[in-house]
Protein backbone atom coordinates (compact mmCIF):
# COMPACT_ATOMS: atom_id res chain seq x y z
CA UNK A 1 0.00 0.00 0.00
CA UNK A 2 1.26 3.07 -0.99
CA UNK A 3 1.86 6.11 1.41
CA UNK A 4 -1.48 7.97 -0.08
CA UNK A 5 -3.49 5.10 0.41
CA UNK A 6 -2.37 4.94 4.04
CA UNK A 7 -3.04 8.20 4.25
CA UNK A 8 -6.65 7.93 2.79
CA UNK A 9 -7.48 5.39 5.02
CA UNK A 10 -6.26 6.93 7.85
CA UNK A 11 -8.44 10.48 6.99
CA UNK A 12 -11.31 7.96 6.15
CA UNK A 13 -10.91 6.26 9.89
CA UNK A 14 -10.45 9.60 11.62
CA UNK A 15 -13.65 10.40 9.64
CA UNK A 16 -15.53 7.47 10.83
CA UNK A 17 -14.56 7.98 14.61
CA UNK A 18 -15.61 11.63 14.18
CA UNK A 19 -19.24 10.13 13.17
CA UNK A 20 -19.34 8.26 15.86
CA UNK A 21 -18.56 10.83 18.69
CA UNK A 22 -20.29 13.36 16.95
CA UNK A 23 -24.01 10.53 17.08
CA UNK A 24 -22.61 9.83 20.93
CA UNK A 25 -22.86 13.80 22.16
CA UNK A 26 -26.41 13.99 20.13
CA UNK A 27 -27.76 10.97 21.78
CA UNK A 28 -26.71 12.47 25.19
CA UNK A 29 -27.85 16.19 24.31
CA UNK A 30 -30.95 14.47 23.98
CA UNK A 31 -30.73 12.75 27.89
CA UNK A 32 -30.03 16.79 28.55
CA UNK A 33 -32.75 17.76 27.41
CA UNK A 34 -35.39 15.66 28.46
CA UNK A 35 -33.63 15.73 31.95
CA UNK A 36 -34.11 19.52 31.83
CA UNK A 37 -37.70 19.21 30.85
CA UNK A 38 -38.69 16.61 33.88
CA UNK A 39 -37.14 18.88 36.25
CA UNK A 40 -39.26 21.52 35.45
CA UNK A 41 -42.29 19.35 35.19
CA UNK A 42 -41.04 18.50 38.65
CA UNK A 43 -40.86 21.98 39.66
CA UNK A 44 -44.20 22.54 38.62
CA UNK A 45 -45.68 19.88 40.03
CA UNK A 46 -44.02 20.61 43.64
CA UNK A 47 -45.02 23.84 43.54
CA UNK A 48 -48.93 22.84 42.83
CA UNK A 49 -48.29 20.76 45.76
CA UNK A 50 -46.59 23.25 48.09
CA UNK A 51 -49.70 25.56 47.26
CA UNK A 52 -52.22 23.01 48.31
CA UNK A 53 -50.40 22.38 51.35
CA UNK A 54 -50.05 26.15 52.19
CA UNK A 55 -53.61 26.48 52.40
CA UNK A 56 -53.90 23.55 54.65
CA UNK A 57 -51.63 24.56 56.86
CA UNK A 58 -52.34 26.16 60.00
CA UNK A 59 -52.13 29.85 60.33
CA UNK A 60 -50.46 30.21 63.92
CA UNK A 61 -47.42 29.87 64.04
CA UNK A 62 -47.75 29.31 68.01
CA UNK A 63 -48.76 25.58 67.16
CA UNK A 64 -45.06 24.85 66.03
CA UNK A 65 -42.94 22.89 68.22
CA UNK A 66 -39.63 23.73 68.75
CA UNK A 67 -37.12 21.72 69.01
CA UNK A 68 -34.65 22.38 72.38
CA UNK A 69 -32.65 19.63 72.06
CA UNK A 70 -31.25 18.68 68.46
CA UNK A 71 -28.53 16.19 67.47
CA UNK A 72 -27.61 16.11 63.54
CA UNK A 73 -27.26 12.65 62.27
CA UNK A 74 -24.05 10.19 62.48
CA UNK A 75 -22.50 6.94 62.10
CA UNK A 76 -21.53 4.93 65.03
CA UNK A 77 -18.23 2.52 64.08
CA UNK A 78 -15.90 0.07 65.98
CA UNK A 79 -12.37 1.85 66.71
CA UNK A 80 -9.77 -0.88 65.59
CA UNK A 81 -7.17 0.29 67.88
CA UNK A 82 -9.23 0.88 70.92
CA UNK A 83 -12.22 -2.07 70.34
CA UNK A 84 -15.08 0.93 71.55
CA UNK A 85 -17.59 2.42 69.29
CA UNK A 86 -16.86 5.92 68.27
CA UNK A 87 -19.45 8.45 66.80
CA UNK A 88 -18.11 10.12 63.43
CA UNK A 89 -20.10 13.47 62.43
CA UNK A 90 -22.21 12.94 59.46
CA UNK A 91 -20.56 15.64 57.78
CA UNK A 92 -16.79 14.25 58.76
CA UNK A 93 -17.99 11.10 56.78
CA UNK A 94 -20.19 12.10 53.40
CA UNK A 95 -16.25 14.46 53.28
CA UNK A 96 -14.74 10.67 53.38
CA UNK A 97 -17.46 9.16 51.49
CA UNK A 98 -17.33 11.25 48.62
CA UNK A 99 -13.50 10.65 48.05
CA UNK A 100 -13.38 6.75 48.67
CA UNK A 101 -16.89 6.97 45.77
CA UNK A 102 -15.91 9.39 43.56
CA UNK A 103 -15.47 8.20 40.13
CA UNK A 104 -14.89 10.67 37.31
CA UNK A 105 -17.14 9.68 34.61
CA UNK A 106 -15.44 8.27 31.12
CA UNK A 107 -17.44 10.30 28.87
CA UNK A 108 -17.65 13.37 31.03
CA UNK A 109 -13.74 13.05 30.38
CA UNK A 110 -13.72 12.37 27.04
CA UNK A 111 -16.33 15.47 25.97
CA UNK A 112 -14.31 17.21 28.77
CA UNK A 113 -17.49 18.03 30.81
CA UNK A 114 -16.36 19.15 34.14
CA UNK A 115 -18.03 21.94 36.85
CA UNK A 116 -19.67 21.71 40.27
CA UNK A 117 -22.93 19.87 40.78
CA UNK A 118 -24.96 21.12 44.03
CA UNK A 119 -26.79 17.47 45.41
CA UNK A 120 -29.60 18.72 47.57
CA UNK A 121 -30.84 15.45 50.28
CA UNK A 122 -32.51 14.88 53.65
CA UNK A 123 -31.26 11.98 55.47
CA UNK A 124 -34.55 10.61 56.40
CA UNK A 125 -36.51 9.75 59.72
CA UNK A 126 -34.63 6.19 59.31
CA UNK A 127 -31.15 7.26 58.17
CA UNK A 128 -31.44 7.10 54.32
CA UNK A 129 -30.74 9.60 52.15
CA UNK A 130 -32.90 11.01 49.71
CA UNK A 131 -32.36 13.21 46.66
CA UNK A 132 -34.13 15.97 46.23
CA UNK A 133 -31.94 17.35 43.16
CA UNK A 134 -29.16 17.89 42.01
CA UNK A 135 -28.10 20.82 40.03
CA UNK A 136 -24.74 20.67 37.52
CA UNK A 137 -22.95 22.90 34.92
CA UNK A 138 -24.93 23.36 31.28
CA UNK A 139 -24.74 19.84 30.01
CA UNK A 140 -23.49 18.14 32.68
CA UNK A 141 -26.51 15.33 33.31
CA UNK A 142 -23.61 12.90 33.52
CA UNK A 143 -21.91 14.90 36.23
CA UNK A 144 -25.33 15.11 38.11
CA UNK A 145 -25.69 11.19 37.59
CA UNK A 146 -22.76 10.46 39.06
CA UNK A 147 -22.70 12.76 42.28
CA UNK A 148 -26.61 11.40 42.87
CA UNK A 149 -25.04 8.08 42.57
CA UNK A 150 -22.31 9.14 45.24
CA UNK A 151 -24.95 10.17 47.96
CA UNK A 152 -27.33 7.15 47.56
CA UNK A 153 -24.49 4.55 48.43
CA UNK A 154 -24.07 6.62 51.45
CA UNK A 155 -24.86 4.16 54.35
CA UNK A 156 -28.06 3.95 56.48
CA UNK A 157 -27.08 6.74 59.25
CA UNK A 158 -28.57 7.17 62.78
CA UNK A 159 -30.72 10.18 62.03
CA UNK A 160 -31.21 13.28 63.40
CA UNK A 161 -33.54 13.80 66.45
CA UNK A 162 -35.29 16.53 67.86
CA UNK A 163 -36.12 16.02 71.78
CA UNK A 164 -35.02 12.63 71.13
CA UNK A 165 -37.33 12.05 67.98
CA UNK A 166 -36.26 11.26 64.95
CA UNK A 167 -36.48 14.02 62.06
CA UNK A 168 -35.88 14.36 58.24
CA UNK A 169 -33.00 17.20 57.54
CA UNK A 170 -31.95 18.28 54.52
CA UNK A 171 -28.38 18.97 53.15
CA UNK A 172 -26.57 20.48 50.17
CA UNK A 173 -23.65 19.01 48.90
CA UNK A 174 -21.11 20.38 46.29
CA UNK A 175 -19.15 17.70 44.56
CA UNK A 176 -16.82 19.39 42.03
CA UNK A 177 -15.72 17.57 39.08
CA UNK A 178 -12.28 18.61 37.54
CA UNK A 179 -10.09 16.92 34.92
CA UNK A 180 -6.17 17.68 36.15
CA UNK A 181 -4.17 19.12 33.57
Amino acid sequence: MSTQERLNELAKTKREYEEIRKKEWDAYLVRVEESQIAKKQKKQADSIEKSKLADNVKKEVGDLPICNNQESPYYVRKNPTTGFEEKIAFTDYIRKHIYNKFRYPEFAMDYELEGRVLVQFYIDKEGNPQIKEANGPKNGLILEEEAIRIIKSLPTAIPATCDGKPINIMFAIPITFQMQE
